[in-house]
């Protein structure tokens, strides 16, 4: 469902945290880092792990899938291993003290 919808709180996540949140019914990952918010769709393209719940690499920029480690730049959002291999990349911005993910 296309719109904007409020995701989170500024301070629900702390630097380097990714979790999954709801955007109007579709999980999305959000990732704190360095100071800025990423929304990511929450399926790897490998073999579907749920990318908000993986881990984040602040040295490389990257967050890794639970499931076989895949890694995604936080810029880009294209996969170290296979460039062609991208997540779906959505705005975010800050309205006050929420967080808002336009799909």
């Amino acid at each position: 469902m296309p719109g904007t919808f409020t995701v989170a709180k500024v301070g629900d996540l702390v630097d380097g945290e990714a979790k999954v949140v709801d955007a109007g019914g579709k999980p999305v990952a959000l990732i704190f880092a360095r100071g800025r918010y990423r929304a990511f769709s929450n399926v790897c393209r490998h073999r579907g792990g749920p990318i908000g719940e993986g881990e984040v690499d602040l040295e490389q920029n990257t967050v890794i899938c639970p499931f076989h480690g895949w890694q995604y730049d936080l810029e880009t959002a294209q996969a170290r291993l296979n460039p062609l291999a991208k997540l779906d990349n959505y705005k975010v911005e800050v309205v006050g003290d929420e967080v808002r993910v336009t799909l």
